[in-house]
């Protein structure tokens, strides 16, 4: 096989190959259709831009087969092109990978980001509908459980949710902006039952009941 002799000086590869070509009067298009190589190839071949080819060793075969074309010294070409651009290309390579890493991170970074995002959500209309749904808890302050007293009047005191309705056997209860309520009740003689009710308006209803034993005799006595 015959070689032109041609020095290779300040250009690069890519800028000689485009010059020895176009020099012996040939189309891009044409030298991709006589040696296989696609047209883009080719392109990133005059361009410089080997790192975009598919690998080191598709850009040294691509690069010797060229240059075999064009009749130059194909060796000369490729060792060339190891010794100043292999480094460039992994630099290249090297970028685009972590280019592509720090896509991925951001990816998956806004992926963990929804996703705690909907969890707030999901959590904070979890907890607002428990506000709403759940059944209103009612504390109740005095008088204790099974008391026995010797007073009709009773004040019975407690406490509820702020947006709960309170009712004492039945009956509506003016509650306090706290949460307290308190209420007078008049006995009857022997064990007093009262039911004691807190509801929101779209919650299931607490309900408590208070025994009371009411003895007047006891009172008689004192």
């Amino acid at each position: 096989m015959s070689f032109t002799s041609r020095e290779i000086r300040d250009n690069t590869l890519g800028g000689f190959l485009k010059q020895t070509r176009l020099s012996q009067g040939w189309e891009l298009a044409e030298v991709a259709k006589k040696i296989g190589i696609e047209f883009k190839y080719l392109e990133f071949l005059e361009a410089d831009d080997f790192y975009k080819l598919p690998s080191p060793t598709y850009a040294r075969g691509f690069l010797k087969r060229y240059a075999e074309f064009l009749k130059q010294d194909a060796e000369k070409i490729v060792k060339q092109w190891e010794v100043k651009q292999k480094t460039k290309y992994y630099q290249e390579l090297f970028k685009e990978k972590k280019k592509k890493e720090n896509i991925s991170k951001e990816f998956n970074f806004k992926i963990v980001f929804v996703f705690l995002l909907v969890l707030l959500v999901f959590l904070y209309f979890s907890w607002s509908a428990k506000k709403v749904l759940f059944a209103p808890r009612i504390k109740l302050l005095y008088p204790p459980q099974d008391i026995v007293v010797w007073e009709r009047p009773l004040i019975i005191k407690g406490k509820t949710d702020l947006r709960a309705d309170v009712f004492i056997n039945n009956q509506a209860v003016e509650k306090f902006e706290n949460g307290d309520f308190s209420q007078r009740v008049d006995l009857l003689p022997g064990l007093n039952t009262i039911e004691i009710s807190a509801q929101k308006k779209y919650s299931k209803k607490s309900i408590i009941y208070l025994r009371v034993v009411f003895d007047p005799i006891e009172n008689s006595y004192n």
